[in-house]
């Protein structure tokens, strides 16, 4: 992974404007708040399945990236919702510049 990338997600976590953990992303995707989800490229089938699913709904962008829960220091979660459009967009431009 980057380290621009990894930069940008440990941010949006450190600054509070990212929900980690199924329920917790799940939750904020309903309550409309969710800009971006991030998906662990660990997660499994079912779970990238179940959130490409939730995310068209919703109209919500989906990436996958590799040791996005360790970049926002929270290993073992496959799940993260980005509740902020600057860091949302900061995470974008940052996999569009890989």
């Amino acid at each position: 992974m980057d380290h621009k990338l990894s930069a940008a997600i440990g941010f949006a976590m450190r600054a509070g404007k990212c929900a980690a953990g199924d329920f917790a992303s799940e939750r904020a995707l309903s309550s409309k708040k969710v800009r971006l989800i991030v998906l662990d490229d660990e997660a499994g089938e079912n779970t990238r399945q179940r959130w490409d699913g939730q995310c068209a709904h919703f109209k919500v962008p989906l990436v996958v990236v590799k040791g996005a829960a360790n970049a926002a220091g929270k290993p073992g979660k496959r799940v993260l919702a980005v509740l902020d459009d600057g860091f949302a967009r900061m995470i974008l431009d940052a996999i569009a510049s890989e």
